[in-house]
């Protein structure tokens, strides 16, 4: 959005260090990465654990930064660009944010929608965005949503993402990421979105959430809702559906397990390798095709029509959006080579995503020979050992040929496997190479494989699957 450096300053009560006269001045779009700079961005000068971006703000000015949001003057001669000085940049990027949210909100017509949720709210991110864009003649038409960079879901992340958005949009979907207790009431001051989406709340994050909970933290978003907007929340969590109930009665249930007004329901895959979905709401009646496969794709759909149909889209609008709509990168991304179905989903991992990535590889894994590679799930604290056997108790009953493990952790997952009598091979990974010399000792029982890495981005599984897809040829 185009900012004036005044208008900036007044939202976050800096003082503008500059030589010159700012009145006509301005900034449009935000970065703090220096690298990531676009000509006339504004500059968050952030110190982290490994650098000081106050170090990086000549070089941002160099690729085009038209000003600096930083807690000390980052120049050492001749200050190029006007300076907010503020006390603490991240809280400052914030308050910027929030007024830019709020201008934003001027034309009661724009909608703001916060999304939230353990596992997928990235995934149900893009897909809201995508719906939303599609016009009445089913065309689509992006430049009217606005959403986060990636999973730009913090502090900073979601604030840069709204400064990035040009003001001009209908709609702005942004996914909001929490790990520590103020984490929500700190987005959701900056965001205060029209209507919300909880999508789901379990284990995950658990070492910085405290006692409380996960749930708790999660509904805390319907707290910013204004009296007439709209919360959608799933009702198969059993704490998530009392702490939503309790901050906001008005709260409009879905489910993919109960016969709600809002449900949904996998049906089965398609010959073009797409999930159908039923989808049930007290007006509608009808059926998807998605990207996604098994039961966790009914939880994002039937979230996701709840919205546009709420929102005035159709039935065909939303068949159109959401048959198109992409699975972003790393989250579940099929590849075919030779005689291999390769899912990447190695982005992150949580109790709740591995266990949904595991159903619905293993859906997709009939008549396949099925292998698994797993990595340890952090941040967990108390609960790590007991929710790694939970996944090897899980992965047991799902029987694949094979099972390769990367990271600590490795005997819960073995005494998870016990409990379900999994009879199948697991190995202790310790490289790339070692991983696919062990594929190739493999006795295999069908023509065709499929293949999931699923772990935490500490244990660089990525790593592992391009260096699988690299190999394949000789698999």
């Amino acid at each position: 959005m185009q900012i004036t450096i005044n208008q900036a300053q007044q939202d976050c009560n800096a003082t503008i260090i500059y030589n010159g006269d700012t009145t006509s001045l301005f900034f449009d779009g935000a970065a703090s990465d220096n690298r990531l700079i676009h000509e006339n961005n504004l500059f968050v000068c952030i110190k982290g654990e490994n650098a000081d971006g106050h170090d990086f703000a000549l070089d941002a000015v160099k690729r085009g930064a038209k000003a600096i949001l930083a807690e000390h003057n980052p120049f050492k001669d001749e200050i190029p660009v006007p300076v907010l000085l503020v006390e603490n940049s991240i809280t400052a990027l914030g308050k910027i944010a929030h007024a830019a949210r709020l201008r934003f909100g001027e034309n009661k017509k724009n909608k703001v929608i916060g999304i939230t949720g353990t596992a997928g709210k990235t995934s149900l991110k893009e897909l809201v965005a995508h719906i939303l864009s599609i016009g009445t003649d089913l065309s689509f038409h992006e430049e009217n949503v606005a959403k986060n960079i990636l999973n730009y879901n913090t502090q900073i992340g979601m604030p840069i993402s709204i400064l990035n958005a040009t003001g001009k949009e209908k709609y702005w979907v942004l996914e909001l990421g929490i790990s520590h207790p103020q984490d929500m009431h700190e987005l959701g001051t900056i965001l205060v979105p029209d209507m919300a989406i909880i999508l789901n709340a379990a284990n995950g994050h658990t070492e910085g959430l405290g006692d409380k909970g996960v749930a708790f933290y999660k509904s805390q978003i319907l707290n910013f809702l204004p009296q007439d907007g709209v919360g959608f929340v799933s009702a198969d969590y059993p704490e998530l559906f009392v702490h939503s109930a309790f901050f906001r009665p008005d709260t409009r249930f879905f489910s993919t397990s109960s016969k709600l007004p809002y449900r949904a329901k996998f049906k089965e895959i398609t010959l073009e390798g797409l999930g159908v979905y039923e989808i049930i709401t007290p007006q509608h009646h009808f059926e998807v095709e998605s990207s996604f496969i098994g039961n966790y794709g009914a939880e994002n759909c039937i979230a996701a029509c709840a919205l546009a149909l709420e929102l005035g889209f159709s039935e065909e609008q939303i068949k159109k959006g959401i048959k198109t709509a992409l699975i972003p990168q790393m989250r579940f991304n099929k590849h075919e080579k030779g005689n291999w179905i390769i899912i990447d989903d190695t982005y992150n991992a949580n109790p709740l995503s591995t266990a949904r990535m595991i159903e619905s590889a293993s859906e997709l894994a009939k008549n396949k020979d099925f292998i698994m590679v797993l990595g340890e799930m952090k941040e967990l604290g108390d609960l790590a050992i007991l929710e790694h056997q939970e996944i090897g108790k899980l992965l047991g009953t799902t029987n694949p040929i094979a099972i390769y493990y990367i990271g600590n952790l490795a005997q819960a997952i073995q005494d998870g496997l016990k409990q379900s009598n999994y009879q199948g091979y697991f190995h202790l990974i310790n490289n790339k190479e070692e991983f696919i010399e062990s594929i190739n000792t493999l006795n295999f029982n069908h023509e065709k494989h499929l293949i999931l890495f699923k772990g935490s981005r500490s244990n660089h599984l990525e790593e592992y699957f391009k260096y699988f897809m690299e190999q394949n040829h000789a698999l």
